[in-house]
């Protein structure tokens, strides 16, 4: 097969292809000496190219639909930079999201190519990031998130608990809320002296679009330490959360098992139960991307992040400005 074709093969059977990518743009990268082996060699379009052999070419992205809202900065020095990022908006380029990511948005807003994010917050979540500003920090900080160095508080709106109201002291939990086969029970108002432990075995498998529950070693675990009203809607109570761990919708799994799914939430506000358990399990539908409804974002934030910095010593404390 020639280069030429190989690229024009690549192109048309890319999932979300740019419509202009058209065969005068195929042959302009040719032109731009921009389509190479895997060695580095500049490849011309009438050149064979051998089975299982790497192309390098830069890829079109299909446009992208704007997400809404904008980065707002809480806290910059040196070394970091703290932002809220709006809902709907992914961390980092992946699939359809190129442009329209936290780290494309935040590098040009802010002027620094060098932006990474340290850790990952959930596409549809809102709420803090932490960036670090220079790579040679990079690794210090990351590793503070991938050694659970990091306290992690989120909150998250539901509706009320059945048969519940914040003036109640007692709250019902159902049956393998807390845990696998935990009993049906009420329980005292969690806080952060006498917190709900929820512990359960979560897995998410590629491909498909939500977690589920096994009888394994429970992986995830998840501090409740608040629960109260909500103040602008009587039929809704705020949530405060804390990982412990950081499995895929660990969350909002959580919240479902309560019987309270978060608003708005997608998948989980009508999973079936046997979805919750069973990976051949139909899934609800869920819109595309591009049918998304920005007007109804998912009740999740990332309020705040505790850590000690790992370079100055110094206790670090940062707040979201969103509220509930």
């Amino acid at each position: 097969m020639t280069a030429a074709a190989a690229v024009r093969h690549l192109i048309t059977t890319q999932h979300h292809h740019d419509p202009t990518d058209d065969e005068a743009a195929l042959m302009e990268r040719f032109r731009r000496r921009e389509v190479r082996r895997d060695d580095g060699t500049v490849l011309q379009p009438t050149d064979i190219v051998p089975s299982g052999q790497f192309i390098w070419f830069y890829r079109r992205p299909a446009p992208e639909r704007t997400v809404p809202g904008q980065l707002r900065l809480l806290y910059r020095d040196e070394n970091i930079l703290v932002v809220d990022k709006p809902p709907f908006m992914s961390t980092l380029p992946r699939g359809q999201h190129i442009t329209e990511t936290a780290v494309v948005r935040a590098r040009r807003q802010f002027g620094v190519d060098a932006l990474s994010p340290a850790h990952r917050l959930d596409r549809l979540t809102r709420g803090i990031l932490l960036f670090t500003v220079r790579p040679e920090v990079r690794g210090a900080y990351q590793q503070l998130f991938e050694a659970r160095a990091v306290q992690k508080t989120y909150e998250a709106v539901t509706p009320c608990p059945p048969g519940w109201s914040p003036d109640q002291h007692l709250v019902p939990v159902p049956k393998g809320a807390l845990a696998t086969g935990s009993p049906t029970g009420s329980r005292p108002l969690p806080t952060a002296h006498e917190p709900w432990i929820l512990r359960h075995a979560m897995t998410k498998e590629r491909g498909r679009l939500a977690t589920y529950l096994t009888a394994d070693t429970p992986n995830s675990e998840t501090a409740v330490v608040g629960l109260r009203g909500h103040g602008d809607s009587p039929d809704r109570v705020v949530w405060t959360l804390q990982p412990h761990s950081g499995r895929t919708h660990q969350l909002r799994v959580n919240m479902r098992l309560l019987g309270t799914p978060i608003i708005n939430d997608p998948i989980y506000t009508d999973i079936s139960d046997d979805a919750l358990f069973d990976p051949e399990a139909e899934l609800p539908f869920v819109p595309q991307v591009e049918d998304e409804d920005f007007s109804r974002p998912m009740g999740l934030t990332a309020q705040a992040l505790t850590f000690t910095d790992p370079l100055s010593g110094e206790r670090r404390h940062f707040t979201s400005s969103y509220r509930y």
